[in-house]
């Protein structure tokens, strides 16, 4: 299974990016080296040990793994939402510093083991279209093919571009509450 490029319903997914005010300082809300139980820290190197200890696992998941909602180019995937999300999930306004979703991948709907997660995480007060959220792809527990800040060419293509049409017309929204890059609020 490979790490899809684009909104299936306009192969365009993705922003990429500069690094992140307050990246490697650990603060809550705003990622950071270590990362928090309700915050995924920023950077591979530090994303692949955090998701090896499951704090996403006790957030708002849902009940089990699923074929894809449209437009997600996924395949087969389960969302889990931090607390920032799931508290805010049916507010209108923008999502607040520190929303965060993993997106366990699956191969098929009856797997067991993710193939592979999508992170994102709000790192600033304004999403900056685009600019302020962070991405994590990985096929296995041990490759990236996208860790960025939302403006970076690859993750500009890979995810922000489609994520910035969350919520923006009905075809965008799949799920209640989705809005401001988050199509699938868990709560």
């Amino acid at each position: 299974m490979g790490l899809a490029v684009g909104c299936s319903s306009n192969n365009n997914d993705g922003t990429g990016g500069a690094g992140m005010a307050g990246a490697g300082t650990g603060g809550a809300g705003t990622g950071g080296a270590a990362g928090s139980a309700q915050t995924p820290p920023i950077g591979a190197a530090a994303i692949v040990p955090w998701l090896q200890q499951g704090f996403y696992k006790s957030w708002h998941c849902e009940a089990a793994a699923h074929t894809a909602r449209s437009p997600s180019p996924h395949n087969v995937d389960r969302v889990c939402s931090n607390d920032v999300i799931a508290n805010n999930a049916t507010s209108t306004g923008p999502w607040p510093v520190g929303a965060a979703a993993v997106k366990e991948l699956y191969a098929q709907t009856t797997d067991t083991t993710p193939t592979g997660w999508a992170i994102y995480l709000k790192t600033g007060a304004d999403s900056g279209n685009g600019a302020n959220w962070y991405y994590y792809g990985a096929l296995t527990a041990g490759g990236s093919n996208v860790d960025g800040m939302g403006t970076d060419s690859l993750v500009m293509a890979t995810c922000t571009s489609c994520h910035l049409a969350a919520g923006s017309d009905a075809a965008h929204t799949p799920s209640p509450g989705g809005r401001d890059e988050v199509y699938t609020p868990v709560h």
